[in-house]
C-alpha cells in the first residue's frame, strides 16, 4: 500500500541509516551517557530469547505511563497466566528496579530506522500492542500496522497525543493516529484528534486516564480473621518494610503515641528479615515488650510491638491496621509503593524520601489521603491524632478514591486486549 504524502515527506527529511545510529550510540556509550544495555536494546542486539506463547507489547511513553502499563499487564495476566509481556520505554527513561521477571521484560524503543524496527518486531513478534501515553513514533507505528499487529492507544496523565519527532509536518499526526485499532481517551474533547484521523464509532472511548493504583494484594481470609481476633479491641498501627536505620524513629513515634493509648499495638515488617533479631533487641532495649511472630504464633496481649513474618505479606497488616507508615522513607531509600495500603483501606503516613514513587505520593497528598512527616516525633503525633476513628476513616476513604480511579479504564482495556489476543489466536489456529 502506498504511503500517504506526509509519511513520504517525513521519511525523506528524517532518513538516517542504521550506520548513523550505530555511530551516534557508540559515541554516547564512550562518553558514559548511554549504558551498554541501553545501546543493545536501541539497536536490538544481544536481546533475550523471545518466550514461547503469546506476548503482549506495552509501550510506556512517559514516566507517568510506566507503572499504569505494568499494572495493566499484571491485571491481564490474572486471566491469562501464561502470557508474556514486553514493556518498552523511551530512551531517556529507566526500567524500574526489580520489576522484570520471567514473564515480563523491559527494553528501550528501537532506533527510528526501518531496518532496526523490523529487527525488533522479528525478534519479539508481539501479538498485540498497547501504547500508553503520547510521543508516538511514526515509522514504528506504520511498520507495526503493516505487520498486522493490533494496536490500542490509551491516554495517561500529562501525556498529550503528540509525535516524538523534531519535525513539524502537516498532516502527519493524523496518519500516525490512524494506525491504531482502538483508542481510550481521557475526555470527550481528547477524542477529537482521533476522530479527525478517521477512527470513529465504538473504536473510541472517553473513559479517563489509565492511572496506577487499585490492585489489592491477596491475603488469606482465615489468617486475617485469626489475627483480628487476637488483637481484639486494641488500637493498632503498622510500619511497613522498615530499614534497620529507621527503627530508632519508629521507637520514638510509638513511645509518643503510647501516651494517648497505652494499649496501642505496633506491627512491623522489615525490608530485610535477616536483621529481625537485632531489631527485636533494639525495641526491647528501648523498654518495650516486643516479640517476633511466626505464622502460627499468636499475638500476646502483653506485646506492645510485634515483628510480623514475611510470609504473611504486607496486605494482611494494611487491612488490619487503620494507619500505615510507609517504610524506606526516613532515609535515602526511595520509599515503597503506597497503593497496597490504600487498596486495603489504611490511612497513609510517610517520610520525605519517596523518590521511587513520586507520582503516587503526589496524587495521594493532593487528595489529602496521605501525610508526610519529618521524623519520629511528628509521626507519633500523627498516629495519635489518627487514632480518632473519624480522622483515619476520612484519610482512608480519600486514599481509596485515588487508588480506585482508573480501575474502570484498566478493566475495560484488559478485556479488549483479551478479545484481540483471542481473535489473533483463532486466526492463526
Amino acid at each position: 500500500m502506498a504511503k500517504p504524502f506526509p509519511y513520504l515527506l517525513y521519511s525523506a527529511l528524517s532518513r538516517k541509516s542504521e550506520r548513523h545510529h550505530v555511530d551516534q550510540l557508540d559515541r554516547l556509550v564512550a562518553s558514559g551517557a548511554v549504558t551498554q544495555a541501553a545501546y543493545d536494546q536501541r539497536l536490538v542486539r544481544n536481546q533475550p530469547k523471545r518466550p514461547k506463547g503469546e506476548l503482549l507489547w506495552l509501550h510506556a511513553a512517559t514516566p507517568y505511563a510506566l507503572r499504569p502499563a505494568m499494572e495493566l499487564f499484571h491485571r491481564i495476566c490474572e486471566d491469562r497466566p501464561d502470557l508474556s509481556g514486553l514493556i518498552t520505554i523511551a530512551p531517556d527513561m529507566t526500567p524500574p528496579a526489580g520489576a522484570e521477571d520471567e514473564n515480563l521484560y523491559f527494553s528501550r524503543l528501537p532506533e527510528d530506522d526501518s531496518t532496526t524496527i523490523r529487527r525488533f518486531l522479528a525478534r519479539w513478534t508481539p501479538d498485540s500492542l498497547v501504547w500508553v501515553g503520547g510521543r508516538f513514533r511514526p515509522n514504528l507505528l506504520r511498520i507495526t500496522r503493516d505487520c498486522a499487529i493490533p494496536a490500542i492507544a490509551i491516554d495517561a496523565p500529562n501525556s498529550a497525543a503528540s509525535l516524538d519527532i523534531p519535525l513539524s509536518i502537516p498532516g502527519l499526526r493524523k496518519h500516525v493516529l490512524g494506525c491504531f485499532d482502538h483508542v481510550f481517551a481521557a475526555t470527550t474533547e481528547a477524542t477529537l484528534p482521533w476522530r479527525r484521523a478517521g477512527i470513529v464509532g465504538a473504536k473510541i472511548e472517553a473513559l479517563g486516564h489509565l492511572e496506577e493504583g487499585g490492585r489489592a494484594p491477596s491475603l488469606d481470609e482465615e489468617t486475617l480473621a485469626r489475627r483480628m481476633a487476637e488483637i481484639g479491641t486494641r488500637p493498632s498501627w503498622f510500619a511497613a518494610q522498615l530499614e534497620r536505620s529507621e527503627v530508632g524513629e519508629i521507637i520514638r513515634a510509638h513511645k509518643r503515641a503510647l501516651r494517648r493509648a497505652h494499649r496501642l499495638l505496633l506491627t512491623v515488617s522489615l525490608s530485610n528479615h535477616a536483621v529481625t533479631d537485632s531489631v527485636l533487641t533494639q525495641f526491647q532495649n528501648a523498654g518495650m515488650t516486643a516479640v517476633a511472630l511466626d505464622q502460627s504464633t499468636p499475638i500476646p496481649e502483653s506485646a506492645q510491638v510485634v515483628i510480623v513474618p514475611q510470609a504473611d505479606g504486607n496486605g494482611l497488616w494494611h487491612r488490619i491496621s487503620p494507619i500505615s507508615f510507609m517504610g524506606r522513607s526516613f532515609g535515602p531509600f526511595g520509599g515503597i509503593d503506597p497503593y497496597p495500603a490504600t487498596a486495603m483501606g489504611s490511612a497513609i503516613l510517610h517520610g520525605k524520601n519517596v523518590s521511587d514513587y513520586t507520582t503516587a505520593y503526589a496524587r495521594l497528598a493532593a487528595a489529602k489521603a496521605a501525610r508526610s512527616v519529618h521524623d519520629g516525633y511528628e509521626l507519633g503525633e500523627e498516629v495519635g491524632r489518627l487514632m480518632s476513628p473519624d480522622q483515619a476513616a476520612l484519610m482512608a476513604g480519600a486514599a481509596w478514591e485515588v487508588a480506585s480511579t482508573g480501575t474502570e479504564v484498566t478493566d475495560r482495556v484488559a478485556n479488549l486486549v483479551q478479545d484481540f489476543l483471542d481473535l489473533r489466536e483463532r486466526t492463526e489456529a
